[in-house]
């Protein structure tokens, strides 16, 4: 039973440290750096797009504040093309990653697309429309959100910390 014991002790000792110096190989960073950067363009848009939104008249067409806004939705849209553009992820261990992040940036995309017909709806004057949408927007950030952070875990169990910016 202590035999027992002291080799499990060893072996989670071996995890641990190989879990520990894990790291990407070259083939595996090289394909995720653009992925990175699309990790942290939609990081940082999550951050600032409720604070954009709430600006004054930031849901009026056409001002300053919407313009801004509009900005920060884009970055939701463009992370499809550049997902797509990377192609499938050169290892296994790197699919959980890929699929997280494609999770997020579809539930991101869906939300600044709800963003943007809040704005129409609020340019035809449609006062509950625009406010269901909002709300439909605000859940599909959250739902963003949460599979970004499961794509950052994933890349970082599996030695990539050393490739995120932010």
């Amino acid at each position: 039973m202590r035999k027992l014991a002291v080799l499990a002790a060893a072996i989670a000792a071996l995890a641990w440290t190989a879990a520990a110096e894990a790291k990407l190989t070259a083939v595996e960073q090289k394909w995720a750096t653009p992925m990175i950067t699309v990790w942290n363009q939609q990081n940082l848009a999550l951050h600032v797009v409720l604070q954009a939104a709430s600006a004054k008249n930031a849901l009026v067409y056409g001002t300053p504040n919407n313009k801004k806004l509009t900005i920060v939705l884009n970055t939701f849209v463009v992370c499809g093309p550049a997902i797509k553009k990377a192609g499938a992820p050169p290892s296994p261990r790197l699919q959980t990653f890929a699929t997280a992040l494609g999770t997020a940036c579809t539930n991101d995309t869906a939300g600044a697309r709800d963003f943007a017909k809040t704005v129409g709806a609020v340019r035809k004057g449609k006062r509950a429309q625009a406010q269901t949408l909002l709300k439909q927007g605000v859940a599909r950030f959250k739902l963003g959100t949460v599979a970004l952070t499961k794509a950052y875990r994933s890349l970082v169990a599996i030695g990539g910390k050393n490739v995120f910016t932010a």
